[in-house]
């Protein structure tokens, strides 16, 4: 998806393709921010979630499962963390 949204990003907002959030959509500027900097932290935590599932063939599948899903669920909400930081930023610095 990373890959995907770096190399074809939305240049309008809507609710359909790229990183949606209220903060994102409220500003053309934020959104282009977001989607570039959401695209690179998404191939970025990809290739970490890869490492993972190779991990993963070294134990039960119950155990790669789990480690697995903490993966998938700890680098979605760290990338939602790092984004929205960052378009925060933004917001406070245009008000300056």
């Amino acid at each position: 998806m990373g890959l995907m949204l770096y190399k074809k990003p939305p240049k309008q907002i809507n609710g359909i393709y790229g990183y949606r959030t209220p903060r994102s959509m409220s500003d053309l500027e934020l959104w282009h921010e977001a989607q570039r900097y959401s695209s690179n932290l998404m191939m970025q935590f990809g290739v970490i979630m890869a490492a993972f599932g190779v991990l993963g063939f070294w134990f039960t599948d119950m155990q790669a499962l789990v480690l697995s899903l903490g993966a998938i669920i700890f680098y979605t909400v760290r990338m939602f963390m790092k984004v929205e930081g960052r378009l925060k930023e933004m917001q406070q610095s245009n008000k300056k």
